[in-house]
């Protein structure tokens, strides 16, 4: 398994992720690009699929495809990498678990398959994503609010700054806190920090 969860930002912050990003994948094959977090008022998904194609084709990928039905998903073997925007949590988790992607997804973790999480994607590898609601909209009515656990059974909270640290301390369980600038990198259950140094609930005073 290797999964790479970021804690969001401009391309510029989040340079030394998307460096082990690409380090990582074929660059022959194809990327899978998944924008559902995105709510539609907010960016279109064709305007979602031109960001993703300005920020990585310089990198090299140029075989990418766009996936906004989930249900429609299918031998994600074929793919190098896929890559789960930001948007709106409960809308992301709740068509993963609708359209049962969560299965295909898991089974191609298993597979020695990369995932990189930005913001909402990487919240729902949380135990939880009850971060969420501290800067989300439950405008889909999710009520089971359990995330893929893979974060070594600790929630995920991105755009971190210390003006978040009351919420922290008063979030009743474990968590990461993630700044724009860092993210995490599991792999075979190993937790590294890459960018700027990630907060342990532990760690805020």
């Amino acid at each position: 398994m290797r999964l790479l969860l970021s804690g969001g930002g401009s391309p510029e912050m989040v340079g030394p992720l998307d460096e082990l990003f690409i380090s990582q994948i074929d660059l022959t094959k194809r990327v899978l690009y998944i924008p559902v977090a995105m709510e539609p008022h907010v960016f279109s998904y064709e305007e979602c699929l031109q960001w993703f194609a300005k920020t990585y084709r310089p990198c090299g990928i140029e075989h990418i495809d766009i996936c906004t039905d989930l249900k429609e998903a299918q031998d994600l073997d074929q793919y190098t990498a896929i890559f789960i925007g930001g948007g709106n949590t409960f809308k992301l988790l709740k068509e993963i678990k609708d359209s049962r992607f969560d299965k295909k997804l898991l089974q191609y973790l298993e597979a020695d398959g990369l995932v990189y999480g930005g913001s909402a994607g990487a919240i729902i590898f949380g135990k939880s994503i009850k971060t969420a609601e501290y800067a989300d909209e439950n405008n889909v009515g999710l009520t089971d609010l359990s995330g893929l656990d893979l974060a070594g059974g600790k929630d995920i909270f991105c755009h971190y700054t210390p003006k978040d640290d009351a919420f922290i301390k008063g979030y009743p369980d474990d968590l990461y806190a993630l700044y724009e600038a860092s993210g995490l990198f599991i792999q075979d259950g190993k937790v590294v920090a890459i960018g700027k140094p990630y907060q342990n609930k532990a760690d805020i005073a």
